[in-house]
Formats: C-alpha cells, structure tokens, sequence
C-alpha cells in the first residue's frame, strides 16, 4: 500500500457499536419511530409462515441475526440490515398482519409517518387489509397458539426480555457519507434473498431522481396499466432507468445511431447512469420526467407488443433522438416491426450487443419514418 492510499485508509473511520436490546424495547422503539426504515430499502414481502418461523425462534431462544442501524440526523436509527425481522417481530407484537398471502407486501415510502400517531397508525390508515391475526407454531406434529396477546404471562415476560442485537454503524472521514452507507447497505444484504439489480440501484443510489422515477413509476395511469401491477423487484422502475440511460448516452447522428459508456451489459450501463443521475440538477430531472411522459403518451399499444423489451426501448430511442418525437406508436406499426427480416436477424443471439441494437434502431427508424429500403 503506498503513502497516499495509507493515509487515506487512516482517514476514514468506520465502527460498530452493539448494544443487546430486549424484544419489547426494540418491537416499542419501532411503534414510536425511533427505529425507521430508510428509503432505499426494498419492500416488507415475507408471508406469515416466515413471520410465524422468527415467533417461534424468539420462544425458542433460537439465535437471531443482528440488526445493523445507522443514527440519522433527527437521532432516529436507520436499519441498514434486518428490516425484514424487524417489521415480523412488530407484526408478530401489534398481533396483526395481512388478510391473504398475496397482499403480504407493503412500501416503507407510502407511509404517512408525520401525521400519525404511532407505526401501527400509519400502517393501518394505508393499507386497510391489516387484520388481527393468530400465530401459531408447531410442535410433535400438533399446532400451538404463539400469539404475542395470547401468551402466558410468564413466558411473555420472559420474551419481552429476549435480547436481541442492535449493531450501530459510525462512519467519519468519508468523502460522501450518504453513497458510503448505501454501499455497506448493499454488501449487508448481498446474504439471504438476493435484491434484484434495481433493488441494489435504489439502495446505493437514493436521490431526487431516483424519488421522481418512483412517483412517475407509480402514478402515471397509462405506464401502470400498459406494465400492470407494480413488480416487486422493480423491474418496471429499471425500465424507466434504462430508457433514461439510453436518453443520456444514445445518439443519432443523421445516418447512424450510436451509444457511449456501453461495454455489452445493459446492467452495468444503467448502474452507471445511476451513478451519474445522482447528481442531476432539478431541470434535468424535470426534463427526464417530461420526455418519459411524452413517450408514455405516444404508445397506443396493447400490453402484448409492451412486453416486447427490444420493442420498446427501440421505439424509446426513435422518439427521444430523431424527428419522430410527435408519433404515436401502434399495434400495427408494432407488428410491422417483429415482421422485419432484418429486425429478426438483430433478435438472434446477442440481442444487446451494441451492433445489434444500432442496426435495430436504425432499420426501426427507416420503417417508422416511411424510409424502407
């Protein structure tokens, strides 16, 4: 290690602190906001057998993994890591949880917090099917009754002193505090169920345009009802990311079309473009957000040709980066398209190599502009 990099590992201090803190201080320090869920985390989705799996570990005096926490500004503690057991245990606490097992899913960010008077609160004033709820556990083949109200006094007293972990996380002499936190965020969650691509983005990349992709994404009535439900692994926000990208690093000059900072991994391109949305300014999202829903406008097509990621994102980079950006984009012109020879030849094998996307691009442009040669 050479000098200026020792001296700049000796700059940065990163520490833990853990603290074991009984299960009724931790499930009441969430109720009264003191434990918050930051924005970048992914959505609560686990179901209520998971939910009933931790119960049962707590009764048990199973291990449980720790929590990593992060003290914000407002003295509150972020969980970096844990959310998942954190809002079990709370549902397992308030003896609720979701009517169904396929409503079982809920958005930290769509909580009113500051106009509620405590988490349950505004849990409840969103979401309308949290319903009290029994748990149960299973021993020697027969079904118990675990829930928290339920128990007898002693073996809750005994619960509500059960400790659990909390790991604070104390970080001084990085040069971006915020994208530093993220990243430790992201390398804490790459165990358990794996976050998808976008998941990761959100977390490492939260900012004002990561917040405008998620209004647009969920409410503009067309792209909802053109992508259907909101997809739990943000598969529908990493669309919206990549037309951005290509917006940002296509280009079309008269003859051709060509795109920059792509190495053959639209992954890697579009975590790339996060990087740099990180720091756009108010009129650049603006604009972003104007030409997206200029776009969304322009698509009078069914969900059959919407499916068509090749599809879209061609007719995406035609409207943002050519004359055409006043058309409307149809079933029949869609089908015009996935009948092309030549647009087939560019859907065999690396459909997004650059040479193929640029040879796709510009055979949709001559087709669209009425030019077929």
């Amino acid at each position: 290690m050479n000098a200026s990099l020792l001296d700049l590992y000796n700059q940065i201090s990163i520490q833990q602190y853990k603290t074991d803190i009984g299960f009724r201080s931790l499930v009441e320090g969430v109720h009264d906001n003191l434990f918050v869920i930051p924005e970048y985390q992914r959505k609560f989705r686990w179901n209520k057998k998971q939910v009933e799996a931790l119960a049962a570990s707590l009764i048990r005096d199973f291990p449980i993994p720790p929590i990593y926490t992060f003290r914000n500004k407002n003295g509150q503690l972020e969980i970096l890591d844990g959310q998942q057991r954190v809002m079990s245990l709370y549902f397992y606490y308030i003896g609720k949880f979701f009517r169904g097992r396929r409503e079982a899913v809920f958005d930290y960010s769509d909580l009113d917090i500051e106009n509620a008077r405590n988490f349950e609160e505004a849990l409840q004033n969103k979401y309308h099917n949290i319903v009290p709820t029994k748990f149960f556990m299973e021993i020697d083949g027969n079904e118990y009754d675990i829930s928290y109200a339920t128990l007898p006094i002693q073996l809750r007293r005994k619960i509500d002193y059960r400790t659990i972990s909390v790991i604070e996380i104390k970080a001084s002499g990085v040069e971006n505090l915020d994208i530093t936190l993220h990243k430790i965020f992201t390398n804490l969650n790459n165990g358990g169920k794996r976050l998808s691509a976008q998941e990761l983005r959100n977390g490492i990349y939260p900012c004002p345009f990561s917040r405008m992709i998620k209004s647009l994404n969920k409410e503009n009535k067309k792209w909802r009802e053109l992508y259907g439900r909101e997809d739990n692994e943000c598969k529908d926000i990493e669309l919206l990311y990549r037309f951005c990208a290509l917006k940002k690093f296509a280009e079309y000059d008269g003859k051709e079309f060509k795109i920059h900072e792509y190495s053959n991994s639209m992954e890697k391109f579009i975590d790339y473009f996060a990087e740099e949305a990180f720091d756009f300014s108010i009129q650049e999202i603006e604009e972003y957000r104007n030409q997206l829903e200029e776009f969304i406008n322009s698509l009078n097509i069914s969900r059959e040709f919407f499916q068509k990621k090749t599809l879209i994102e061609g007719f995406f980079v035609v409207f943002s980066k050519t004359d055409l950006n006043k058309m409307k984009f149809t079933d029949a012109l869609s089908e015009q398209i996935l009948n092309d020879s030549i647009i087939n030849e560019t859907q065999k094998g690396g459909t997004i190599s650059s040479k193929a996307m640029n040879k796709r691009w510009r055979r949709m442009y001559e087709i669209l502009s009425g030019n077929v040669k």
